[in-house]
């Protein structure tokens, strides 16, 4: 069994990873949240609920101790944010992470071959997975399209240096895709992947 932390486990990404694990997995969660009031029908026996703020380091140490993988899908200051999880992951030695992004980060939907050419909204997504990534972390960037609430879980990948497909996906297929990882640890692991509908 694992144990694994849903950090921004109220959100439109993290709601449906939790209720897929907990459908799919004997995996044990921890839901780090800002508001534990928004968490509901908490099951006792499989999971924990922890009040914090990812952007305060000694929230983001106390929730990953003990930890086998960390998923996660927030706003705010990525990159502090980011590096706050680094550096918390590295002191608690868990190794396993799965970070949301966005498409566009290295200029890869219509790419004119700069990978810094990107617009001033992608900044903060491109700061924060370069942390991870350039981090001693098992990693995997997930970079969604635009988010719609179809109920289809069809998507297709692309991977780090190839050109974005697709332009929409369902909130479904990303959770579904950070599901499998998260129960397949070594699934496109040190990857960074576009996701978009098929």
């Amino acid at each position: 069994m694992e144990n694994v932390l849903i950090i921004g486990a109220t959100g439109s990404i993290g709601s449906i990873v939790r209720k897929n694990l907990l459908e799919s997995s004997d995996s044990h969660l921890t839901l780090f949240v800002r508001d534990t009031s928004k968490i509901k029908d908490v099951n006792i026996e499989r999971e924990s609920v922890v009040s914090g703020d990812a952007a305060k380091i000694s929230d983001i140490n106390s929730a990953i101790e003990d930890q086998d993988i960390v998923f996660v899908s927030v706003t705010g200051n990525l990159p502090e944010i980011a590096q706050n999880i680094v550096t918390a992951m590295d002191d608690e030695a868990v190794q396993r992470i799965i970070f949301i992004s966005s498409m566009g980060i290295y200029n890869e939907v219509n790419s004119d071959g700069d990978s810094n050419n990107i617009s001033s909204a992608l900044i903060p997504y491109r700061k924060a997975a370069d942390v991870i990534e350039q981090s001693d972390l098992d990693s995997t960037i997930i970079r969604p399209s635009w988010f719609d609430d179809e109920l289809d879980t069809n998507y297709q990948l692309t991977f780090k240096g190839e050109t974005f497909v697709g332009r929409n996906v369902s909130r479904n297929s990303v959770a579904d895709l950070a599901t499998r990882i998260i129960n397949e640890p070594t699934l496109y692991e040190n990857e960074s992947l576009g996701i978009s509908r098929a």
